[in-house]
């Protein structure tokens, strides 16, 4: 693990640790200026400065004064700048393959894009945009050309989350922060191997772990990982069987009355149902299921039904398997049954792979509308209207958004004949390639494909650089 460890107490604050990282041959005294920007590799969204010399990145550093990262940079932070000096970086836009002026492309785009009713225009977005940016393609897509044909590439990796977060909570707001783990006494790593992919999280996991009254750690993953050497229970399930895990510790729980009455009844609605659900799957059920050992998995419920302040992280483990939903709103659950939600040190995020994500999501640049709203509600129909100063008939909600696998097969059947791409490339990252690919080659198709580098999509009709 990069950096040297910076133990802390509960309550503190994060102790600050400055990381830089500067081209060979580059020293701090070098760099003209820096300039403020933040990471959009992973999901812990890391602020950091730029470091310019000679109208050039030249290096980063991270931010001290940020409470997400406090000064630390993930090996991608570190790291993923340099693709910005590649020879493949495109710095001006291309028609067929031709290098081109950005009036000629833009105005290539308004008048194609004139031509086509609102349902014969796709956008397929990603998590690789600022929050601004994303926001403001909601605003392209939804209120000035009107379609509903909008949605990205979150889809592919943590749907589940915001699957379970409206689930549980009937919105895709996140119940939990970062700073969370300053003042938890159990961390909860469910699916998730922070210390591969949300690094500066991790750190800061492991600070907390050295320092004075240390959270108690479980891990759940079928993998031997260096979160799973961390933790003070590993429970290594067969790949699958995260719901019958989640099932039996709920049943534990109960069972043993760790759950908290009060709070069940005045926030949350079939806990009954939920009961009964779990009433059979017994530890010694759910061992001969998981492969985990009974007294394992006993001991981990004990540990979560006695914390005082728990905070649970969820990411692809659970996402990208077997009853993924199901067994990421088990882990809601738990937090609901116990009452540990709304107050500090107590919450839950179930992760993204990038910061961004999440932002595609909020700001409306996938299927739902901004601000967390609900396109089958009118009345947030019409408050984001009167925002937008538009009508609110102009703002598609007159049935389900279309998903991404969808939008495809819309343009394979030339109901949409445009589809705008966006820092994201379909044509190696979808299910049944050799039909995405099919669709992107399709002569009536206009595609235009935003990107930093020259990515292999077929035939685009326009690639616009980023």
């Amino acid at each position: 693990m990069s950096g040297e460890r910076m133990p802390y107490g509960p309550g503190e604050t994060w102790p600050e640790r400055v990381d830089v990282s500067l081209a060979d041959g580059v020293r701090v005294r070098d760099v003209e200026r820096w300039v403020p920007s933040a990471s959009l590799l992973h999901s812990n969204g890391d602020a950091m400065d730029i470091a310019v010399r000679d109208e050039r990145i030249v290096g980063v550093r991270g931010r001290a004064a940020d409470r997400v990262n406090r000064g630390r940079l993930d090996p991608k932070d570190r790291y993923g700048w340099q693709a910005n000096h590649h020879q493949d970086r495109l710095v001006r836009p291309l028609v067929d393959g031709r290098e081109t002026g950005w009036d000629e492309a833009l105005d290539l785009i308004a008048a194609r894009s004139r031509k086509r009713l609102p349902h014969q225009i796709g956008f397929y977005t990603s998590g690789q945009l600022f929050l601004e940016e994303s926001y403001t393609l909601a605003v392209i897509g939804k209120a000035g050309l009107r379609t509903p044909h909008m949605d990205g590439n979150t889809r592919l990796c943590t749907a589940t989350s915001a699957a379970a977060l409206k689930a549980n909570f009937g919105t895709d707001g996140q119940p939990g922060s970062y700073e969370d783990v300053d003042h938890c006494d159990t961390l909860a790593l469910w699916g998730h191997n922070a210390a591969e992919t949300q690094i500066v999280l991790w750190e800061r996991m492991l600070d907390r772990r050295r320092g004075a009254d240390a959270p108690m750690m479980i891990a759940v993953d079928p993998r031997d990982t260096a979160v799973a050497a961390e933790a003070d229970v590993h429970l290594a399930v067969r790949p699958g069987t995260n719901l019958a895990l989640m099932n039996a510790l709920l049943h534990q729980i109960i069972a043993k009355g760790w759950h908290e009455p009060d709070y069940i009844d005045a926030h949350t609605i079939g806990f009954d149902r939920l009961c009964r659900v779990v009433e059979p799957c017994t530890p010694a059920w759910a061992a001969g299921v998981c492969g985990v050992p009974a007294v394992l998995i006993e001991r981990a419920a004990e540990i979560l039904g006695s914390a005082r302040n728990l905070f649970s992280t969820v990411l692809q483990g659970f996402y990208q398997s077997h009853q993924a939903t199901a067994a990421a709103c088990q882990v809601n659950n738990l937090h609901l049954v116990r009452g540990m939600l709304g107050r500090t040190g107590a919450g839950l995020c179930q992760m993204d792979g990038q910061p961004t994500a999440r932002n595609t999501r909020e700001t409306g640049a996938d299927g739902g509308l901004p601000g967390f709203r609900n396109w089958a509600n009118p009345a947030h129909v019409e408050d984001l209207a009167r925002r937008w100063n538009v009508d609110p008939a102009t703002i598609p909600h007159s049935g389900p958004p279309t998903p991404a696998l969808e939008i495809f097969q819309l343009a394979e059947q030339g109901e949409i004949t445009m589809l705008w791409i966006v820092a994201t490339n379909p044509a190696v990252s979808l299910p049944d390639l050799a039909r995405v690919r099919r669709v992107l080659a399709k002569p009536d198709l206009f595609v235009v494909v935003q990107d930093a580098g020259l990515a292999p999509c077929p035939h685009p009709r326009l690639a616009v650089s980023s």
